[in-house]
């Protein structure tokens, strides 16, 4: 895990691709898996825009799941998606985000539940939830930061992104 201290480093220009060899140490991170246990295509991938913003879509519908990454990357975002929290875990290993879209409903829990478990450890990380959840979740989200309801409006979606990086940035000049 990177600690929250080094959140502006894991985040800007200082991020280098994990090595291509796997540790050598045996251990699990703090999620429980083994170190290095993501395809090696998944890292490529963040490193093919340097310079791009990083997005983790955590979606377990391939179609929606398609249709935000698209829309993030006409926002100038690299996008990685996840169908799983145990995937978004593991992302969140090798490096942070700069934004989460987070579908609440899930095979494996609440997308809600593991934004609130991960900005313990990482303060700020701004994230939109997508999602068909009843009006009564969506409302206990709406704190953690913008909500778009499914099926969603395509302005609706862009708008939320706009308004959780602009709370980022808030956080960050604020402290």
């Amino acid at each position: 895990w990177i600690a929250p201290r080094h959140m502006d480093l894991a985040m800007g220009e200082g991020y280098t691709d994990p090595p291509s060899t796997p540790p050598t140490t045996i251990g699990t991170t703090r999620m429980g898996h083994r170190p290095g246990s993501l395809p090696r295509t998944t890292l490529t991938a963040m490193n093919d825009e340097p310079a791009a913003l990083r997005a983790y879509v955590l979606e377990d519908d391939p179609d929606i799941a398609a249709l935000e990454a698209d829309l993030l990357r006409e926002m100038g975002f690299s996008v990685i998606t996840c169908t799983r929290i145990v995937e978004l875990g593991d992302l969140m290993d090798v490096a942070l985000p700069h934004l989460m879209v987070v579908d609440v409903m899930l095979p494996d829990g609440d997308g809600g539940d593991i934004t609130e478990l991960l900005r313990t450890a990482w303060p700020g990380i701004p994230a939109i939830f997508v999602s068909a959840a009843n009006r009564e979740r969506l409302a206990e989200l709406a704190p953690l930061g913008p909500v778009v309801a499914k099926p969603f409006d395509l302005d609706a979606f862009r708008a939320a992104v706009e308004e959780a990086l602009a709370g980022a940035r808030e956080l960050r000049t604020a402290s």
